[in-house]
């Protein structure tokens, strides 16, 4: 079984499809770099979904019928990932979508956490989705292996906290400059100044900025602006507030400001994002 984190388990069954998701939460010092660990089961009624950038990276296993993902320029041809991939920091939306019985687990990672544990320069895997196998060879293909047997939600669990907890004894250094950066963007996306900590931590801007992609995987204005999307796509969902009033709530300069944003991050305009359907809260489906 995996350690003393928090499993919750969801049940879909709707027009979109069935699967079950369950969702398992760490406890420290795990938590510190890892947000939650995932596994999802089961089939979709629907050909694509949009997965919309939330300032995260992601490791995923494949277990079941290997997943499409599809290029934002239709000329490239689709790629699938049969086996393992970690999806970096996005300044813009992904497209997959899966054929078949899908069985994926995954990590979703703290700002700065794929760094503390896989010792990669962030900006080299931003905008982009790699074969994990391919930074980290065979011992990959054995945990997956391992996955593949494992039965159950909780023993992939087990099985890939015990992975990250390893990773972690001898996991990267983060700077505190960037720590500090991170909390203070992820408190109010839409107020942060970049002067601020690198003064009061004693590192020029410029450093900053450099650490920052190393650590996080992009600028700290640009992870500010994904997390203010994410910010104001949440309010709209939350309830009846006008767009002028979440433009403004978010930092916006005005409701084309925001509009502009959605259309960068989702490629859809404010009202139709609204109305599309959800797998889950970072996806939308567009055909």
């Amino acid at each position: 079984m995996s350690g003393m984190g928090r499993t919750v388990v969801i049940r879909h069954d709707s027009p979109l499809g069935q699967w079950t998701r369950a969702l398992y939460f760490p406890d420290a010092p795990l938590a510190s770099c890892v947000e939650m660990l995932w596994y999802v089961a089961g089939r979709t009624a629907f050909a694509k979904d949009r997965r919309l950038p939330e300032g995260k990276t992601h490791l995923l296993f494949n277990l079941g019928d290997a997943p499409t993902l599809f290029a934002r320029d239709a000329r490239i041809a689709p790629r699938k990932f049969p086996t393992s991939w970690i999806a970096g920091q996005q300044h813009s939306y992904l497209e997959t979508g899966s054929e078949g019985s899908a069985v994926l687990v995954g990590a979703q990672f703290s700002s700065d956490g794929a760094y503390r544990l896989l010792h990669v320069p962030q900006h080299e895997l931003a905008d982009a989705v790699v074969e994990f196998e391919a930074l980290r060879g065979d011992r990959i293909a054995a945990l997956r292996e391992r996955l593949l047997h494992a039965g159950t939600p909780e023993r992939c669990f087990a099985m890939l906290e015990h992975w990250l907890l390893d990773a972690l004894a001898r996991g990267a250094h983060v700077h505190a400059a960037v720590s500090e950066a991170c909390a203070r963007i992820q408190r109010d996306p839409a107020d942060f100044r970049l002067p601020a900590p690198s003064r009061e931590l004693g590192v020029s801007r410029e450093h900053l900025i450099r650490l920052f992609r190393t650590q996080v995987g992009m600028t700290p204005k640009a992870y500010a602006n994904v997390l203010r999307f994410d910010r104001a796509l949440r309010c709209a969902r939350g309830g009846s507030r006008t767009w002028s009033d979440i433009a403004h709530a978010c930092g916006y300069y005005d409701q084309s400001h925001l509009i502009r944003d959605f259309q960068r991050y989702a490629g859809r305009a404010p009202d139709s994002l609204l109305r599309d359907g959800r797998p889950d809260d970072s996806s939308v489906v567009i055909a």
